[in-house]
Order: C-alpha cells, then structure tokens, then sequence
C-alpha cells in the first residue's frame, strides 16, 4: 500500500508508536531525533528490498538510500542480520495495522440474535458479504504491489534466515486467529482448519494477481472465494 505538514506530523506520530512494539535486535534509540534515523534506516531498508531484494541489503547502500552517514547504520545495526530482522519487524507491525482493518470489517457482519434465530440462514445471508470483504482486502493488498514484493522477499529469505522465520510465525498465528475466532462465532466446526485453508487461498490469490493482474484472474479469484466460503458455511 501529497499531504501538509499536519499529515507529516500524524504520519510521524504512528511510525513512533510502530517502534515502541517490536522487539528490535538493534542499538534502542534514547532521543526522538535518534529513532526518526533509526526509523529512517528501517524505511529504506524495505525500499530496497522491495527494488532490489534482500541481498542487496548492505550497510552502504542503505546509508545512500536513507541519506545519513554510513556511521549510523553500523552505530545502530552493527549486524546486518539485525538489520534485515529489524527491518521485517517493522514491515510486520504495519502490516498489523492493516490487516485490523479486514478484522474490523469481519466483525461488523455479525449479529448475535439473527445469528441464534436462524445459525445455517444467517451463514448463507454473509457468504456474498464476506466474499465482498475479502474481495476488497485483496484488491487493497495487490494494488500495495512493493509490500508484496516485501514480504515475498521475506519468505524466501526465512527458508535461510531461521531468525526471519521465527518472526514470521506471529504475525502469521496472528492472522489465523482471527480468522478463527471468527468463524467459531459463526457455530463452524474445525474453525482452525479453514482459516488455515482461507488464509492460504487469500495469499495465493495476491500472489496470482501481483504478477498477472489479468480480469479473468480477477473473475477466478471471485469464484474460488465464493467456492471456499459456500463448503465453509453451508456444510451441513
């Protein structure tokens, strides 16, 4: 996935939040001017992973790309493993942000007492709302085309790096929760195991459409989901 001064500054004020969560292997920033830097070494890493990939991850070309001196990248990622690490941390903490917004919308479509007046006929009444939610998420995640590469640079680079693979796991569980948690709401059995199926679909499916954006691709993935969703909430 131009704006005045009041936007730059809100923009700042999320980006602070964003690093106060992870976790980060790298030196901790104690002043703001020092995490804004920090901050701005960890943007153009992600910038250079999704132009070049993660081997072109260096600490000088991350200096020229971030536009500070080639002292700061070693003073604050002296490993360039931390780096890379750092780095994904952060690319996942936005990502959290986003994917609230698909949790959010799930949430709206459910209703406790339609829901107990009639379970099997409330489930078939979402399907095509639910499938016009994922449908959006999809369009929003396939139109933020260098967050695709991002994390797809970041997948393959996990089956190296099992410190990328472990970070992985919980933005991952994250997600499969979610979905989870929804559909036991909605009375499904083996919730687990269809978000597991859903969650699996939804990634291919933006793999599919960042690389051939073709409306037929578009039509098939409308189908597949509303395919999945039908054996999910109607099965008897």
């Amino acid at each position: 996935m131009g704006a005045g001064n009041g936007g730059n500054k809100t923009e700042q004020s999320g980006h602070d939040r964003l690093l106060d969560e992870p976790q980060f292997q790298g030196r901790k920033a104690k002043r703001a001017d020092g995490r804004r830097r920090q901050l701005a070494i960890l943007e153009a890493t992600l910038r250079i992973v999704a132009r070049d990939g993660i081997r072109a991850v260096k600490h000088r070309a991350i200096a020229k790309e971030a536009e500070v001196p080639l002292a700061a990248t070693t003073y604050y990622f002296k490993d360039i493993n931390d780096l890379i690490g750092d780095a994904f941390l952060l690319f996942a903490a936005k990502n959290n942000l986003r994917n609230a917004w698909l949790q959010e919308q799930s949430q709206k479509l459910l209703s406790a007492e339609a829901y107990a007046q009639n379970p099997q006929q409330f489930r078939q009444q979402l399907l095509p709302k639910i499938q016009t939610v994922l449908l959006d998420h999809i369009r929003q995640q396939v139109a933020d085309r260098d967050n695709r590469l991002i994390e797809h640079a970041f997948l393959n680079e996990s089956l190296r790096n099992p410190v990328i693979a472990s970070s992985f796991q919980q933005p991952r569980n994250n997600i499969l929760q979610a979905i989870s948690d929804f559909l036991q709401q909605l009375g499904i059995d083996n919730a687990i195991s269809h978000a597991h199926t859903t969650h699996g679909l939804i990634q291919w499916l933006e793999y599919l459409l960042v690389t051939d954006d073709r409306a037929e691709n578009w039509q098939q993935a409308e189908q597949a989901i509303a395919c999945l969703l039908s054996n999910i909430l109607t099965a008897e």
